[in-house]
């Protein structure tokens, strides 16, 4: 057999192994939803809640996402629109530079749906870039502003990153957005600050203090988008959600806690960090996601068990409307914790008058699925609609 062939076979073996291993006994593993994860402490209600805002938010600083960066008012530089034939095929699309003084500049890319009535807004951290949510990654639209993930940087690997991490991973369903009467806004917070340890610090050392994790400065440049979105009249100030996954469903919660404009947050398969506890129950540790990715959160989560737990973050929510989603074969994002900690959470927003933190479980590991978009359309339909 020429080496080629033997290259192949290997290449071959390697991915049947990874996937058995992925499958089996790896973070895709089928979970166990008869078994119960212990119930959060402390207990909260209303009125514990109320009381305590404000240390709890000074406790989420110090112990899990270092100290919110001090707001710069966002300066839209320019506004451009892009015709459909240079944006992949996607209508009434515009994109924006946004500068945040010596934070540098991101850049926001919008579809609009039909019609002149001021439209609610899906404000999406993406995480390949807004260049890579349009089909064939057209030029006219702006690619990331610095680092991106090497999976990220080609369309020739797309297919394969939309295979294994589901169809919309890159790329929201526009035409469904736009059917059901939203404008949905695209921002790569990496553009201010980047996903990689030195380049993360370095970015932060700009604009934010020493212990600021990038989850927290990502969830300040959600706010940053929000403010400018909010300057436009076409859009309703009063109806832009926050969506995130994985990562980026950390940072829509962070964003969502520390700033009550957004009317909405739905947070996808946001794990340690996220919906899931602290004190581990399974799936990835706390230990685990501090050495992996340590520009994440403040230097204090990776030595130190937290002051606050997850449920308590949830609950500054409240009343406001939370989506929550996981898969049952994601088993690193701990769905078993993440549901101990909704139902804990749960009573608070009815005592506050809003609605139990909506949820669901879907087949498949981690990813952005069709029923992802399915579950945040019918939940914004509900909850934000007029």
């Amino acid at each position: 057999m020429p080496w080629f062939g033997w290259l192949a076979a290997l290449i071959i073996v390697a991915a049947l192994s990874f996937t058995g291993w992925l499958y089996t006994i790896g973070p895709w593993r089928a979970v166990d939803f008869t078994s119960e994860a212990p119930t959060p402490q402390p207990t909260i209600n209303a009125a514990t809640i109320s009381a305590e805002r404000e240390a709890l938010l000074v406790a989420f600083q110090r112990d899990v996402y270092g100290t919110m960066p001090a707001p710069i008012a966002p300066v839209v530089a320019s506004k451009q629109e892009v015709s459909a034939s240079d944006a992949g095929g996607i209508e009434r699309v515009e994109q924006w530079r946004v500068e945040v003084g010596e934070a540098g500049h991101f850049n926001i890319a919008i579809a609009r749906p039909p019609g002149d009535a001021p439209a609610p807004v899906i404000l999406v951290l993406d995480f390949c870039g807004n260049q890579a949510a349009f089909p064939n990654r057209p030029s006219a639209i702006r690619g990331p502003v610095g680092y991106i993930q090497w999976f990220c940087q080609a369309d020739a690997i797309d297919p394969i990153v939309e295979r294994v991490f589901g169809r919309y991973v890159n790329a929201p369903p526009f035409a469904d957005i736009a059917a059901h009467g939203y404008a949905v806004a695209l921002v790569y917070a990496g553009d201010i600050v980047p996903d990689r340890g030195a380049e993360a610090r370095a970015a932060l050392s700009r604009f934010a203090p020493s212990d600021t994790g990038a989850l927290m400065a990502w969830a300040w440049t959600a706010s940053r988008a929000y403010e400018a979105l909010a300057s436009d009249p076409r859009f309703d100030a009063n109806r832009i959600a926050v969506w995130g996954q994985s990562r980026q469903g950390k940072a829509a919660l962070v964003a969502g806690v520390f700033d009550p404009r957004f009317a909405a947050v739905i947070a996808l398969q946001s794990g340690r960090g996220g919906d899931a506890p602290s004190q581990t129950f399974a799936g990835e540790s706390r230990t685990e996601i501090t050495s992996a990715y340590p520009h994440w959160f403040a230097p204090n989560f990776a030595t130190t068990m937290p002051s606050v737990e997850q449920h308590q973050l949830l609950a500054l929510l409240a009343p406001r409307p939370l989506l929550v989603g996981h898969g049952d074969r994601d088993g690193w994002s701990d769905p078993i914790g993440a549901r101990a900690i909704r139902e804990a959470t749960s009573p608070v927003f009815a005592e506050l008058g809003g609605e139990a933190p909506s949820h669901f479980i879907r087949p498949g590991g981690h990813g952005i699925h069709e029923r992802d978009w399915e579950e945040t359309l019918n939940f914004l339909d509900a909850r934000m609609k007029p």
